[in-house]
């Protein structure tokens, strides 16, 4: 079944005219994006384009140098570092490389965020209980004592995934969530990531260059060109554009 998504409803992610330069390097020039509750868009562009660099900014690890950028109805650069943590509690951010702990097993990972937000979860703060039902949610239960050493990547982006999932974030960013997996792994994190949406009814950007990736999970796609929101629209409509710099995508 469909999600069904509220397009009248204020966006989760709002950002309009967003410019980031590092130096004389000009990466992001006037984007624009609106995400809304419950809806994954995904995010393609080339390598050097800025997509990993918008997601940053979206979270504050990146300062922006003009435009409006706001998460939750809050204006990211106007935030105090406490308000930023607050923020950055309901926002998942899966990194690209998984970024596990390797000297703590898959419990001790999971634990981590559950002890830096103890007031997050409330009466709901019961760590063995959200531990299983995190991996559970993965379909990786019986992983929860091993090491990350031990896991193939596939089972290591399942474990990021079930940490970022942990805290029940209203936001996840995926920066590229397939990369470095077989085609058939692939798809199975592609599909997991639609679950988690339905399931949660999560707000998500996915950062990928894999195309089957994006047509799976996205509500919307995005391509991003010359610093720029280029192109936007469903993967169907994108994929028979015949406009070079999108095309060049699906050719």
């Amino acid at each position: 079944m469909s999600q069904v998504i509220d397009y009248t409803a204020q966006p989760i992610i709002d950002i309009e005219n967003l410019y980031k330069s590092f130096g004389k390097n000009h990466v992001l020039k006037g984007f624009n994006l609106k995400v809304w509750q419950g809806e994954n868009v995904a995010v393609m562009g080339k390598s050097g384009s800025g997509k990993s660099v918008l997601i940053k900014c979206i979270i504050g690890l990146e300062n922006i140098n003009n435009g409006i950028l706001k998460v939750l109805n809050s204006s990211i650069p106007e935030l105090s570092r406490k308000e930023l943590d607050a923020i950055r509690s309901d926002v998942g951010f899966q990194f690209q490389g998984s970024a596990l702990y390797d000297s703590m097993t898959v419990r001790e990972n999971l634990e981590f965020p559950l002890r830096r937000h103890p007031e997050k979860l409330g009466d709901e703060y019961n760590p063995e209980r959200l531990v299983k039902e995190a991996l559970e949610d993965v379909g990786l239960l019986n992983a929860i004592d091993m090491m990350p050493s031990e896991l193939s990547g596939g089972m290591k982006k399942r474990i990021a995934l079930a940490r970022t999932l942990i805290l029940r974030p209203k936001i996840i960013l995926y920066d590229e969530p397939t990369s470095g997996l077989d085609p058939v792994t692939g798809k199975e994190i592609s599909m997991l990531i639609n679950e988690i949406q339905h399931r949660y009814n999560t707000a998500s950007i996915v950062i990928t260059h894999d195309l089957a990736c994006a047509r799976i999970t996205s509500n919307r796609m995005v391509i991003l060109h010359d610093g720029k929101n280029y192109a936007e629209a469903n993967y169907n409509d994108l994929a028979v554009n015949e406009d070079p710099p999108v095309k060049a995508f699906f050719s």
